[in-house]
């Protein structure tokens, strides 16, 4: 069951420049757009966007109520100060319910391999996010991988190992590598090889009166 995110907003009438006074009264301006709707102007509280926001990140349906009006919305992009980081500005994406739609998902490593555990290895995320196709409300907020099964130096683990899902579909090409292992240290025989001390070879120049006989 998904988690319900919901917040408030008001259609902006405030545009341009004139955005920081609203940002100085706590207020974040906004920008509502998708499919067969006009863009939409608006405004909602700053701390309770970003309280919200931690949680539900950029896969997760929210509700927004534009005047009591609801609307089902992903945050599409955020806008931060370069510096503060603080969000300035965010674009909200309007899908139909009905309608599948295409989102990268954010990948998360579970579990323990033992090559890790044992410190020879580091794990190397070679995708941090997979395509996936869903309805809105089925949408996956994340995709768990057991990272147990890499058991071995050779192993890793691809797109079209994720386990199969009968609400959403991955679409990222199935032999992509989204999980694999970095060896940590050399092995024993490259060490005791790194040890061996070879004494150089002296060369020596022939003298003149060599090259006379």
């Amino acid at each position: 069951m998904r988690t319900q995110y919901t917040i408030p907003a008001q259609k902006r009438m405030v545009l341009g420049k004139k955005v920081k006074h609203l940002r100085l009264q706590g207020l974040l301006p906004a920008t509502v757009y998708g499919r067969g709707i006009e863009p939409v102007s608006i405004q909602l509280d700053s701390k309770a966007f970003n309280l919200m926001f931690r949680q539900a990140g950029r896969t997760s349906l929210i509700d927004l109520f534009i005047d009591g009006q609801l609307m089902s919305v992903f945050v599409q992009d955020v806008q931060r100060h370069p510096v503060k980081r603080d969000i300035l500005h965010v674009d909200f994406k309007a899908v139909d319910l009905k309608r599948l739609i295409q989102v990268e998902v954010p990948v998360i490593a579970v579990g323990e391999s033992p090559v890790i555990v044992r410190g020879d290895a580091l794990l190397n995320h070679a995708l941090s996010t997979v395509m996936v196709e869903a309805l809105p409300a089925e949408l996956p907020q994340h995709i768990e991988i057991d990272i147990s099964v890499l058991d071995q130096m050779d192993k890793s683990i691809h797109a079209g190992d994720l386990a199969a899902s009968g609400t959403y579909r991955v679409l990222t090409n199935a032999d992509a590598v989204v999980l694999s292992l970095t060896q940590l240290r050399a092995t024993t025989e490259t060490e005791d090889e790194a040890a061996v001390v070879t004494e150089p070879e002296l060369i020596r120049r022939p003298r003149d009166s060599d090259d006379e006989e």
